[in-house]
């Protein structure tokens, strides 16, 4: 990879506290695991992920003057992320994320404390310009635009700084929907944001049609596709799509025993912009993101992703899923 091509990631960066179900095995006992502390986060999973495949990164964000945000700096600077832009403020808490993962490796997701969420504090007089203005991708994700919070006014005016400045960028819906439904100024700042992005990534079939006006997903993902914005829809066991105003490709995942499904839509979205990176096609890039996701998956951890060497011997010899 070109260490010389920085990707600026601007979001939450946490930790997570994985929990296993407890396994009833067949001669009647009951088998406990220990918990688990990681790195988390959506954005934070990005790019330590990116990191790990020779990009070189950056993030921008902030972390609390605590225990978790000086564990999450240690693992940045060992990573070798430019943490130049990193903001620790002492009146503000790390999250922590309990991640209960059940035998299938589904994980049911809930975050701790819920008062004073460092992630969600990106003032503007915070925001570092000229680490905007160097940088060659940007990325972010739409657990930043949940609350009406400073972060998301900043992530906002970042990305429209980026379109002018002809800065390519992606950007992860991440959507949280209550009911069904989502709160009017959060869906309007998510459609805001999307007239600022080269790249959206998203669950195909659990979030675009919150947004478009079709009630199926895959129109309502073409919908949003446009000359300039291309988008990236996500489909678990299915694999992945891109999807251009003209064209459709997809790719199937690689075939493993899926272990824990902890930020396996997060690290996709660093083998994709990996792989553009480094000047892969769309269907290439969506098939790294599959590379990658389906690795991790396969390990447990929203951290458990490969190095680029792994990555291309884990897709020279894992067969793909054909049969849905």
């Amino acid at each position: 990879m070109n260490k010389k091509r920085k990707v600026l990631v601007v979001g939450d960066i946490n930790v997570d506290l994985v929990v296993r179900f407890p396994q009833m095995l067949p001669e009647g006992s009951v088998k406990y695991y220990e918990p688990e502390l990681t790195g988390g986060g959506t954005c934070g999973n990005t790019l330590i992920a990116l990191s790990k495949l020779g990009v070189s990164t950056a993030f921008m964000g902030t972390v609390g003057d605590d225990a978790y945000g000086l564990l999450l700096k240690k693992e940045m600077v060992e990573a070798d992320v430019d943490i130049r832009s990193l903001i620790t403020d002492e009146e503000l808490n790390t999250v922590c994320v309990f991640a209960f993962v059940d035998e299938k490796g589904e994980r049911y997701l809930w975050g701790w404390p819920r008062v004073k969420q460092s992630y969600q504090s990106l003032k503007p007089t915070d925001i570092r310009w000229e680490t905007i203005h160097r940088a060659s991708w940007i990325h972010s994700s739409g657990i930043m635009l949940v609350h009406n919070t400073s972060a998301r006014k900043s992530v906002i005016e970042i990305f429209k700084y980026a379109k002018k400045a002809g800065i390519p960028t992606s950007f992860d819906l991440n959507l949280r929907v209550d009911g069904g439904q989502m709160k009017d100024d959060y869906r309007e700042a998510v459609l805001e944001i999307l007239n600022y992005c080269n790249y959206v990534l998203g669950s195909g079939k659990d979030e675009f049609y919150h947004l478009a006006p079709h009630d199926d997903w895959l129109e309502s993902a073409r919908f949003f596709a446009s000359p300039e914005r291309t988008i990236i829809a996500r489909m678990g066991a299915e694999g992945a799509m891109a999807i251009t105003p003209h064209s459709v490709c997809e790719e199937r995942p690689f075939d493993v025993k899926v272990r824990d499904t902890v930020g396996a839509g997060d690290v996709f979205n660093a083998g994709f912009i990996a792989a553009r990176i480094a000047g892969y096609g769309l269907r290439d890039s969506i098939a790294w993101g599959n590379g990658v996701s389906s690795y991790k998956v396969a390990r447990n951890g929203g951290r458990a992703t490969p190095e680029y060497e792994e990555l291309m011997d884990f897709m020279n010899t894992t067969p793909k899923i054909t049969d849905i």
